[in-house]
């Protein structure tokens, strides 16, 4: 498979798997937003537009936030809650059996005997 046929395969399919999304949703919503590096990505933001059928899709930076910070701070947040041992899944909003602690902190080469929150 050519470059550019493959990366046109994994946009469609990151936009697909996005929009797929929607039937865990327990209604329908007015509006989809956008963070991180997808955001800046034109094709990605043409095929989600589409995908979500006339749902707006758009960058959070139309808010007025910075994209870029705002991914930054939600996957600290949830490592400093995986930390600490608190759940951070909504049940009641993900459909989830229970509330569990999301990702893993897995230590590297480089790991420092001690981390402190």
């Amino acid at each position: 498979m050519a470059p550019a046929d493959l990366l046109a395969t994994v946009t469609a399919y990151t936009a697909q798997t996005i929009a797929d999304a929607r039937r865990f949703l327990p209604r329908r919503i007015d509006e989809v937003l956008i963070c991180g590096g997808g955001a800046r990505n034109a094709t990605l933001m043409r095929m989600l537009q589409r995908a979500w059928d006339g749902t707006p899709v758009q960058p959070v930076e139309t808010l007025g936030w910075d994209g870029r910070a705002l991914e930054a701070v939600a996957f600290a947040v949830l490592a400093y809650q995986a930390k600490r041992g608190v759940p951070c899944n909504l049940p009641s909003v993900t459909g989830a059996a229970r509330p569990v602690i999301l990702g893993s902190i897995t230590p590297g080469k480089n790991r420092r005997t001690t981390l402190s929150f």
